[in-house]
């Protein structure tokens, strides 16, 4: 039989519970922003080189149309700092400054990256702990309505995002990201910068935008020395699957407009593998 006390206390500890492991997952989540960020100071010590493919899907998941592919390489700025720029296209295409000094290169590139910002995606207020293991734990993140309507398109974008991350359990680094944009967040239109020919001028409907769904996958890489001061941790994969706007006629990226001949277009699928190596090893 249970007492009216002891009834109000299990009451109490059920409803304590959920609080307490969000704030569980509160925490890791600022262990793994800090780990993020301190990775980043260790990118000075690798090179990569990057190969992107993208294909239009109709809506039985047949390809209607294939893209040129487009490989980059890092390139080190004169302040230190790191781009990623251009070395081929799969169609032939000469790629645009490749013989250029570095700083020139990465100006003509400097504003690609990842369609989202991880370390806005790390500080989300609404996360649940999943599971915590040995070697991994596993969080869950809502969209965060309180940075929804933030002016800084990064923060809002980041709390559109329904995401479940895998932290490293002796690092907290997010070892994996797997979510899709369930808000309205990433949604904006963009004035493209065209280095080759252009087709039209106009703005364009950003492709990372409510529906779409994608995976990140970090590797850690270790010099040939194994000093843990000098390993990294880097995206080795990407996947994203985008949906398409039909009214489309170009599709652009890394500075370049490329004519859609199909109109039977449902999904974008953009595939990105990187390879890093050690700058001693280079």
């Amino acid at each position: 039989m249970t007492t009216p006390h002891l009834g109000l206390l299990a009451l109490f500890l059920a409803a304590a519970l959920p609080a307490a492991a969000q704030d569980d997952a509160t925490a890791l989540l600022a262990k793994a922003a800090a780990a993020y960020e301190k990775n980043q100071q260790n990118e000075k010590q690798w090179n990569w080189n990057i190969v992107e493919t993208r294909t239009l899907l109709n809506k039985s998941g047949e390809t209607v149309q294939s893209f040129p592919a487009v490989t980059s390489e890092s390139v080190i700025r004169s302040d230190g700092r790191r781009c990623n720029a251009v070395t081929a296209w799969g169609d032939g295409r000469a790629p645009y400054m490749k013989d250029a000094d570095p700083d020139e290169r990465c100006q003509a590139f400097n504003a690609l990256g990842m369609p989202f910002q991880v370390e806005f995606l790390l500080k989300s207020g609404n996360a649940k702990l999943l599971d915590q293991a040995a070697s991994a734990i596993r969080i869950s993140v809502l969209p965060d309505h309180s940075r929804a309507k933030s002016r800084d398109y990064a923060v809002r974008c980041a709390a559109s995002i329904k995401a479940t991350i895998l932290l490293d359990a002796a690092t907290f680094f997010p070892i994996r990201i797997e979510g899709e944009v369930t808000e309205s967040g990433c949604n904006g239109l963009f004035y493209p910068v065209v280095h080759y020919e252009t087709v039209i001028r106009e703005p364009m409907v950003s492709q990372f935008r409510k529906g779409a769904s994608f995976l990140v996958v970090y590797e850690l890489q270790k010099d040939k020395f194994d000093n843990p001061a000098n390993a990294f941790w880097i995206s080795t994969e990407q996947h994203y699957s985008q949906p398409w706007d039909s009214a489309a006629i170009v599709i652009y990226y890394w500075g370049r407009q490329v004519l859609v001949s199909r109109t039977k277009g449902h999904r974008l699928v953009k595939e990105i593998k990187t390879t890093a190596q050690d700058r001693k090893s280079t």
